[in-house]
């Protein structure tokens, strides 16, 4: 246990960033670049309305990382997101999604189907030992159309980081969004049937 308290505490301090004695450097803005993977074979589809929300958490820029299911968080001090995980991660879905058809701010009307999306994890975990770590992305989705709830679906994916220090985490980060993002994409196309006119 003395050994694992001692992993820790050196990780922690090497991956806060320790800098005593000398002048931090700005921070290192990340993104999660732009969306090129391929497109999906999916059916296109009536245009949908979106709701993005997440926890309070991930409504700064913080980087966030922690050990092993830790009910600690650490943020780097070194390393922050160009924009919060919440628009960024709302973002990358919303690109995806338009693939298949528009994804409106708001309903055009009651008939026109809500997506209800939340966002609940987004950070880099690394193992006991600080050998390994892997981002993280949860996501829960609520699928609205009228007053009826056609369909819900959790969205949990873990992509395993290059290298173990923030660059690596980002890096997990951005597969792990594009991979949501895709489930989401496909679960959206088999509870959302096309509807006439739309090609699909």
């Amino acid at each position: 246990m003395t050994k694992m308290h001692s992993a820790v505490f050196i990780l922690t301090l090497a991956l806060a960033g320790c800098g005593i004695g000398r002048v931090p450097a700005p921070p290192t803005a990340f993104d999660l670049g732009l969306d090129a993977s391929p497109v999906p074979a999916l059916p296109a589809r009536q245009p949908i309305a979106m709701v993005f929300q997440a926890v309070p958490s991930l409504s700064d820029t913080s980087v966030i990382w922690r050990v092993g299911d830790s009910a600690a968080p650490k943020a780097y001090a070194t390393y922050r997101w160009a924009s919060s995980p919440t628009e960024l991660v709302r973002q990358r879905i919303a690109d995806r999604l338009s693939r298949q058809g528009p994804v409106l701010n708001e309903r055009v009307s009651l008939q026109t189907p809500q997506l209800q999306v939340y966002l609940s994890q987004f950070e880099q975990v690394f193992a006991a030992d600080g050998q390994s770590s892997e981002g993280r992305i949860l996501l829960q989705a609520v699928l609205v159309e009228g007053r009826a709830v056609l369909g819900q679906k959790r969205i949990a994916v873990q992509a395993a980081a290059p290298t173990q220090d923030a660059a690596g985490g980002v890096a997990a980060l951005r597969q792990a969004s594009s991979e949501a993002a895709d489930q989401l994409a496909q679960w959206l196309a088999a509870t959302l049937k096309p509807s006439p006119g739309t090609g699909g």
